[in-house]
Parts: structure tokens; C-alpha cells; sequence
């Protein structure tokens, strides 16, 4: 008496819990790559609304060896006006931003 016949589905079902093992442990063995380096300095942006058709837009720098944030940039601009521009350090050292 056969248990497993030649085209039963028991058959295939084992043979696909082999072949997902198989590839899960040779997947799984591959080394992944190291997080990428963005390096020591981040600039961020931001942006909001003070009031009803305002913007205030600005950007800061984040020291990411030491979690020292600096704001470098920012600006208001007000509709059928001209924008004001409160901080422009850019293009500074980051010891040297106030």
C-alpha cells in the first residue's frame, strides 16, 4: 500500500516546506550590509504656519556625534510682502553658529 502517491498534494505541501526552509536558511545566511554613514552633520528643514497666510520656512543642523542642534536658517514670508529673514548662517562653521 502506498502512503504518498505520485501526484498526491501531501507530496507537493512537504516539497514546498523544504524548498521555503532551503531558501529561509541561505537567505538567512547572507551577511547584510553595514547601515549606511551620512556622515558627522545633517541638515534639516522645517516649515509652519504662523497665521492665516503666513509662512515661516528654516532649516538647522544637527551634530550627530554629540546631539548638538543649531538652527542656521530662517525666514518669514508674508504674502504681497517682502520676506524677512531672521537668521542666514549657511554657510558657517558649525562652531562658529550662535
Amino acid at each position: 500500500m502506498k502512503i504518498l502517491a505520485h501526484n498526491s498534494p501531501t507530496k507537493f505541501f512537504i516539497m514546498g516546506i523544504a524548498v521555503t526552509l532551503f531558501c529561509v536558511l541561505f537567505i538567512g545566511a547572507v551577511k547584510s550590509p553595514p547601515p549606511p554613514n551620512y556622515g558627522r552633520f545633517q541638515l534639516q528643514a522645517w516649515a509652519t504656519s504662523p497665521s492665516e497666510g503666513e509662512a515661516m520656512v528654516g532649516a538647522f543642523v544637527i551634530d550627530t556625534a554629540t546631539g548638538e542642534t543649531k538652527t542656521v536658517f530662517s525666514r518669514l514670508i508674508k504674502p504681497n510682502e517682502k520676506s524677512i529673514t531672521y537668521k542666514n548662517e549657511l554657510k558657517k562653521q558649525f562652531i562658529k553658529i550662535k
